[in-house]
């Protein structure tokens, strides 16, 4: 006799609890940054070491706690001998250009020498000679070559190029909205007095700026946006514009610790 099989129903996830839904809170993003990795990378660990939630609106989540014990899991695997063996083979083989960007990266996020010489298996020595690259800055950097390109010269000129808070406050508001603008930031830190025949004084001053970098915003920016990056000080802020390409505006400005 042929017994008739069975049908047998599609299998249907069960429905997370809303309990449970609450305890993941971490997106994809968040947990690439906790994990100090690439969001593909994120992907790929998903089913076999990570195992999201989905909600309602089919966006992954994650529970903090899991993300922890990962956390912890790969930092072990990091100090194991055989990863560290191979972790100095990788950083021996590495292009100075690619060495030297995670190390600025690294100085960016404030580690120690210990953390940068650990994470990525370089020499201290090395670390120490491309902090001084970071920390000199470009224009500090030019004036310690032999035949150095020297910036713009200090002049009265300058005067009416220094701002109010208030003053940053409507150029920065006034940015345009939808298009991209550069504002690249750099700390005024006194002047340099070199020896200059061709001046009355026998000296020529230029102003003495340390670059910060900067970020990129897609429309109006707060003042309180560029206080909260870089602190009170004197600063020189620029805004570059990519369409059209070209320099928006560029001041010096006193900042305090409260915007005004």
């Amino acid at each position: 006799m042929r017994v008739p099989k069975l049908r047998v129903p599609p299998r249907v996830p069960a429905k997370q609890g809303d309990e449970e839904l609450k305890l993941a809170a971490l997106t994809r993003d968040d947990v690439a940054k906790r994990l100090d990795v690439s969001i593909s990378t994120v992907r790929r660990l998903e089913g076999t070491r990570l195992h999201p939630l989905i909600d309602d609106k089919g966006v992954r989540r994650f529970k903090a706690s899991d993300v922890e014990r990962l956390a912890k899991e790969l930092q072990a695997e990091q100090r194991s001998p055989r990863n560290a063996q191979q972790a100095v083979v990788r950083a021996a083989e590495m292009p100075k250009g690619e060495l030297a960007a995670l190390v600025f990266e690294r100085l960016e996020q404030r580690h120690s020498l210990s953390e940068i010489v650990i994470a990525l298996r370089v020499p201290p020595e090395d670390v120490r000679d491309l902090y001084h690259s970071w920390l000199v800055g470009l224009w500090a950097g030019e004036l310690q070559r032999k035949e150095p390109a020297l910036p713009a010269r200090h002049t009265d000129r300058e005067a009416s190029r220094w701002v109010t808070p208030v003053q940053l406050a409507q150029l920065l508001a006034a940015l345009p909205s939808k298009q991209t603008t550069r504002i690249s930031i750099a700390r005024v830190v006194g002047e340099f007095m070199i020896p200059d025949d061709t001046d009355v004084n026998g000296f020529a001053e230029y102003r003495n700026l340390c670059e910060l970098g900067g970020f990129d915003a897609s429309g109006p920016l707060a003042l309180a946006d560029v206080l909260a990056r870089v602190g009170a000080g004197e600063y020189r802020v620029s805004a570059y514009g990519f369409d059209p390409r070209g320099l928006r505006w560029e001041v010096f400005v006193r900042l305090g610790e409260e915007p005004s």
